[in-house]
């Protein structure tokens, strides 16, 4: 009894399997891509923030963690304060990478490993789809700010950024 029970749940299964594989697959309309164009067109929200300590001086932040949030970026966005920043937290630490299409703003950016110590800065020129990859591949967390704003305040690599809460892990899990 419980043979025959398997064998008509495994036949129903297949049934199923089989009915669903000659279902035609829904392509995108027009209407779905507009939204999508029209997403990446403009500028993201501006993002929750956290202050920040390089040396003496405060940056407050925004915390770009989700994936949507990383690809947007500082995409389409028109100024930056002089002490503003995106901070870009991903899940593992990795060698990365970043571009600046549909970026307008020329900025500096700083690759960060796991214990909150810059290991690398590079300068982005504004639309240069070339990605300025990271040489580690121990990458957690990403800074950008105006271009030059690392040289105008003497931070170099080796410098470790804190937080009231003290290293970046803390308040980015904190909050």
């Amino acid at each position: 009894m419980i043979r025959t029970h398997y064998k008509i749940f495994f036949l129903s299964l297949l049934t199923a399997i089989s009915a669903c594989e000659n279902e035609p697959i829904k392509a995108p309309s027009l209407g779905d891509a507009k939204a999508i164009s029209s997403r990446e067109e403009k500028a993201q929200d501006k993002l929750e923030t956290i202050k920040i300590y390089l040396g003496a001086t405060e940056l407050n932040a925004e915390i770009a963690d989700e994936n949507h949030e990383r690809r947007s970026g500082m995409m389409h966005r028109t100024k930056m304060g002089p002490n503003e920043a995106m901070l870009f937290v991903f899940p593992y630490p990795h060698q990365t990478g970043f571009w600046m299409k549909n970026t307008i703003i020329p900025l500096s950016i700083a690759y960060i490993d796991q214990n909150s110590r810059i290991l690398e800065i590079h300068n982005l020129e504004p639309g240069n789809t070339n990605t300025v990859d990271s040489k580690s591949d121990k990458i957690m967390y990403a800074l950008e700010v105006s271009k030059g704003w690392f040289t105008k305040h003497g931070i170099k690599p080796g410098n470790v950024i804190g937080t009231g809460k003290g290293s970046l892990a803390n308040s980015v899990q904190a909050r």
